[in-house]
């Protein structure tokens, strides 16, 4: 019977002159990403005949319905595109320096950061999320996008990242983390 050969980890560290950094990419659905990637082509083909037919129409009246629905099927569009870039080029970056844990979701050079004081950060973990229908944050999960298996407390919010790491993995970081910063008990 043939031995099966451990996972290696998903993310890298690397210590840089700012601190600690912690890359993982995006996880690859492949199946979800070309289902996603058809269905954008569709998408692409409904916005371009509905801004024919607004500019054709002119101001004859009856335009409000597309204009609405096309307000609704842009967002949904952009929102689409946006999870099949992330499935295909995302990458998290998570960043300890000596007062900060800065979490940076980024696609294509384009990022979005959310900067975080050692000092407010209780109760570091890992803490599987659970999933719900019902939750928006569920949804974007899904996609690989939001949430994570690493949480932490920070004010009256729980905080989580690294949504395509295994428990396992987010163990070994949520260790290396928490023996990097200095945060007495505020870690778990």
């Amino acid at each position: 019977m043939p031995l099966v050969e451990p996972t290696k980890p998903r993310g890298r560290f690397t210590d840089t002159p700012r601190g600690l950094e912690f890359v993982v990419p995006a996880k690859r659905m492949i199946f979800r990403t070309t289902v996603l990637g058809f269905w954008l082509c569709g998408w692409a083909f409904g916005e371009v005949t509905v801004i024919n037919q607004l500019i054709s129409r002119g101001h004859n009246g009856g335009g409000w319905f597309l204009l609405v629905w096309l307000a609704l099927w842009t967002i949904g569009g952009v929102s689409a595109l946006y999870a099949f870039l992330w499935s295909l080029f995302g990458k998290e970056r998570v960043l300890l320096s000596h007062d900060r844990l800065s979490i940076r979701r980024e696609v294509l050079g384009l990022s979005r950061a959310r900067e975080y004081r050692l000092a407010d950060i209780e109760n570091l973990r890992v803490s599987p999320q659970s999933y719900s229908p019902f939750d928006f944050s569920s949804s974007l999960q899904f996609w690989g996008i939001g949430g994570g298996p690493i949480a932490f407390d920070y004010g009256a919010s729980t905080v989580r990242f690294a949504a395509s790491i295994a428990e396992s993995e987010a163990d070994s970081v949520v260790n290396r983390f928490s023996q990097r910063a200095d945060l007495g008990d505020s870690v778990a």
